[in-house]
């Protein structure tokens, strides 16, 4: 029984790692893989033609280029949080220009990020565009703060 169990387990880890090191080599590790993957399984959810499917790679570029201006900043960002938090008071001022700057910096990309989903959202069909409102309902209700689009 004991032998049973440990070459169960051993399969079992043997896959596990298999697996990540695969998903590592193909990129699905990383935010732009990720993105990949989530823009390869919309294509195929819903039957996306040629133009549909190159309106969808705008939208994850355009997604991807906004994630990056906001990486980009964070380490500064963290900098400056962690400043105010040492600080004896919290300097409201300060904390509030902080929140209005990363309000504008997403203000700013947020119309370019709107008009690539329009494009995309108005391309579809109207079949295709219930099986993606269905899709989103379906992924917004999983598990709170985890994107599960590639599952």
């Amino acid at each position: 029984m004991l032998k049973t169990v440990l070459i169960v387990f051993l399969v079992m880890a043997v896959l596990a790692v298999g697996g990540m090191a695969w998903a590592k080599q193909q990129g699905y590790c990383s935010a732009e893989g990720h993105t990949r993957l989530i823009t390869e399984r919309l294509g195929r959810k819903l039957d996306l033609n040629d133009e549909q499917q190159g309106r969808l790679q705008a939208f994850a570029d355009q997604w991807r280029e906004v994630r990056g201006e906001r990486s980009t900043n964070r380490g500064a960002i963290k900098d400056r949080i962690a400043g105010l938090l040492s600080a004896p008071a919290l300097d409201r001022e300060q904390a509030v220009a902080l929140l209005d700057e990363r309000h504008q910096a997403m203000g700013d990309n947020k119309r370019a990020l709107v008009d690539a989903f329009g494009d995309f959202s108005d391309s579809l069909t109207p079949d295709q565009r219930a099986s993606l409102a269905e899709l989103i309902s379906k992924r917004m209700g999983h598990r709170w703060g985890r994107s599960h689009w590639a599952h």
